[in-house]
């Protein structure tokens, strides 16, 4: 299977991206591009689980972030990336799609790591230069991370906007093709396959970190709430 799986999931930045659901059941039909889109699922939540991981281990380490504010922000989004898990997926299955996956899991944790890591000290800046003054500094960083994952996930639902308008002036050229030009034809409608696959793996990629991000905020919410109380 890994020469075909390969041909489908492709090289290069947008290798994972070509994995995702319906493009995988298109090209193997059936259960079997079903269960490839899951083990990709799968793979995903577990590299978004350790961008998180490595981001708060970053901002705890490096820049003064809280031990408990850092943890309570880990545990909520593993858990909510657990819940997530399909765990139906067969080891055998998993480890072959990572195989050939690896090395654009590995780009898509680095730099979704660094987005988070960035997008936090950025907000952590703003509330000092607000004078916030909240002992020592818990209510701060609670609030950056909730403004960062808005943030990040504002990243993601630009680069789909930005995406659909590159599909929308393709089908335009595709359709209005006159057929003289087949070369250009042919770029085209590979051009719009390529931001198409972007499109749907960019989706899977915004769906996973909303779910996650949604059920950490909440996490924060409360600990903010908890800590107003004491006050």
């Amino acid at each position: 299977m890994s020469g075909a799986l390969n041909s489908v999931i492709g090289g290069g930045g947008g290798g994972l991206l070509s994995a995702i659901g319906g493009v995988i059941g298109g090209a193997f039909g059936g259960p079997i591009g079903a269960m490839i889109g899951q083990a990709v699922g799968n793979l995903l939540q577990d590299a978004v689980g350790e961008a998180i991981s490595g981001a708060v281990n970053q901002l705890q380490e490096k820049h003064g972030m809280p031990k408990f504010v850092g943890d309570a922000f880990k545990e909520s989004a593993l858990g909510a990336l657990s819940a997530q898990r399909n765990n139906s997926v067969s080891a055998d299955l998993q480890t072959a799609v990572k195989g050939e996956i690896g090395g654009s899991l590995d780009k898509f944790k680095t730099r979704l790591e660094g987005s988070i890591v960035d997008h936090v000290l950025a907000e952590v800046k703003i509330s000092k230069r607000g004078d916030d003054d909240s002992g020592d500094g818990s209510g701060g960083w609670l609030q950056a991370i909730a403004k960062a994952m808005g943030k990040v996930l504002g990243d993601k639902a630009a680069h789909m906007v930005e995406l659909s308008q590159d599909m929308a002036e393709l089908n335009g050229k595709i359709q209005g093709a006159s057929g003289s030009n087949k070369d250009q034809d042919t770029k085209n409608a590979t051009a719009f396959n390529q931001k198409m696959t972007d499109f749907q793996a960019t989706s899977q990629e915004y769906s996973i970190l909303n779910n996650t991000f949604s059920t950490a905020i909440k996490a924060i919410g409360e600990a903010m709430g908890s800590m107003a109380r004491k006050q």
